[in-house]
């Protein structure tokens, strides 16, 4: 039987006891996760990729013992400038811009498809890197092309250099250090320091890295949202207030709890708000990343021939999607929105949340009326699209 490139994936564990005995606990090193693997795109491509506007890129140079950062778009003239060597070129949500590179993060499907966020690919020339920093995220780092050599350390100093463009660590003292081949890979958890050094021209590096927004971040998003749905009518009130809390221009510990309280009572919102926010939270596209809607609209006749002729639905690379089920109702998110739906759909969700290709057996429980009409919405808003020649082949 022929090897899947998930056989060795995880250095031959089982996704669950990853989980427990690495996932945001520890490194881990694969030798060959991917054995052979041989990247799709070269350093031209990905340059080209960088000089096309929507796409976030950055080229991070070190002349001197400086480092140096410029956001792109890019153009032909910035490539040629370049030096010899200690440049890297940092290209995000290349799943998202070229969408057959989105089935490599099926790679990873024993992670929550919700808390992905993007493949970045960097190339650079020899001695190139982005120097040695910590990322608040999980992150796999593929080699792709060339040599790396990776240096990690668990215990550091976090103090960054000041007055630079990137945040580079003051002190790095390496605790381990690796060099990966193409098909070799590093699992990193949050906050462990790491410095990667590209030891030949053309160093290719793929990063998998998930979505950890900052507790701040979530606050910030939550009051907003909860601050649209309270009522204007709901103001601090006192009907118990008592003769003695006015004196001295002292706010009484009464007053206190009257405030605790009105807004512990609005944290708590309504049933389910917590989980409608937190899905639209986690489905929010960055907005030059937004799917674009269909020209023309499908028609339910239109939709039921397409699939009897074995044409697919595919999913907007760009489309982040996820469900859940609640109160004897399904929750659909789609970037940044929620739809209730009858628990009825549940199957059809999952499907849609985890195949990038719907054909009509996948579809099977889909083309009764509310069915139908979902996948009419989704197509026209762009997070579905008819399969083409083009996509078949």
């Amino acid at each position: 039987m022929a090897s899947s490139p998930r056989d060795n994936l995880l250095a031959g564990m089982d996704p669950g006891t990853f989980l427990r005995t690495h996932w945001q606990k520890k490194p881990l090193l694969i030798r060959q996760a991917i054995p052979g693997f041989v990247s799709p795109i070269d350093g031209d491509e990905l340059a080209g990729l960088a000089c096309e506007e929507g796409v976030e890129a950055r080229l991070i140079e070190r002349r001197g013992g400086r480092w140096s950062l410029r956001q792109g778009p890019f153009g032909e003239r910035d490539f040629s400038r370049l030096p010899a060597r200690d440049w890297t070129l940092l290209v995000q949500d290349v799943d998202k811009h070229l969408p057959d590179f989105a089935e490599y993060l099926d790679l990873f499907d024993f992670i929550p498809s919700w808390r992905v966020d993007d493949l970045m690919i960097s190339v650079a020339a020899e001695g190139g890197g982005v120097g040695p920093h910590t990322d608040a995220y999980d992150v796999f780092l593929l080699q792709a092309a060339g040599r790396r050599q990776w240096s990690i350390a668990g215990n550091y100093d976090p103090a960054i250099i000041e007055g630079l463009d990137v945040r580079v660590l003051r002190h790095f003292e390496a605790e381990q250090s690796f060099v990966l081949e193409p098909g070799d890979m590093l699992y990193l958890p949050p906050n462990v320091a790491h410095d990667g050094i590209a030891l030949d021209d053309g160093c290719q590096t793929w990063s998998i890295g998930f979505r950890a927004p900052s507790v701040r971040e979530m606050f910030t998003d939550f009051s907003e949202w909860l601050y649209q749905r309270l009522a204007e009518s709901a103001m601090y009130t006192d009907a118990d207030l008592a003769p003695d809390e006015a004196s001295g221009g002292r706010i009484d510990a009464r007053a206190f709890a009257r405030a605790r309280a009105l807004l512990e009572q609005a944290l708590q919102s309504g049933d389910g708000d917590l989980e409608r926010w937190f899905g639209c939270f986690m489905t929010e596209p960055k907005p030059w990343l937004e799917c674009e809607p269909a020209d023309e609209p499908l028609t339910a006749d239109d939709l039921r021939a397409l699939l009897a002729n074995g044409k697919a639905l595919l999913r907007d690379s760009r489309a982040r999607l996820a469900w859940t089920g609640m109160n004897g109702r399904c929750l659909l998110f789609v970037n940044g929105e929620c739809r209730e739906l009858p628990v009825s759909m549940a199957g059809t969700l999952e499907k849609l949340c985890t195949l990038r290709r719907l054909d009509r057996d996948a579809l099977a429980n889909a083309l009764d009326e509310p069915g139908i009409a979902l996948l009419l919405d989704l197509h026209a808003a762009g997070v579905l699209h008819v399969e083409d020649d083009d996509d078949e082949q």
